[in-house]
């Protein structure tokens, strides 16, 4: 069973996260969060495998997030779920640590193939950005 947190202060975007994943026989939802700062305590409290994050968030955004989750919580592996398509927000999400990055016009199946890729121990980008991640991914090595 994959265990989730779902992060993101847009209400109805959680609801439909949730019913995107509640139907999928091998994953869980342990926990919700609204902003940064609530995601890096309910990610030590349950430790969940996969956090799928919003990057836009009050107190504090989803890459500040990220870097602290994966300062705490090395068993968590983090999904940014963005409108961001830029390669300045996708290099940032990169070196904080960020294993997915899945833009939400491409939500649904993009999204569960980005959980099942990363709980491998890969990495997922939506396909506009894929080639960006992969090249900046490729000259860190």
């Amino acid at each position: 069973m994959i265990t989730i947190l779902l992060v993101d202060d847009n209400g109805p975007i959680r609801k439909s996260l949730r019913s995107l994943l509640e139907v999928e026989d091998d994953m869980q939802i342990v926990a919700t969060a609204t902003n940064g700062v609530d995601a890096i305590d309910k990610a030590s409290s349950y430790r969940p495998d996969v956090a799928v994050m919003d990057i836009s968030m009050p107190l504090m955004d989803g890459l500040e997030a990220t870097e602290q989750i994966r300062a705490c919580c090395r068993v968590t592996r983090v999904i940014l779920f963005t409108g961001f398509d830029d390669p300045a927000h996708v290099q940032r999400a990169l070196d904080v640590g960020a294993k997915g990055y899945v833009l939400k016009e491409a939500v649904g199946e993009d999204l569960l193939n980005a959980i099942h890729a990363i709980q491998r121990g890969g990495h997922y980008f939506s396909a506009r950005i894929a080639e960006f991640a992969e090249e900046y991914l490729g000259r860190l090595k």
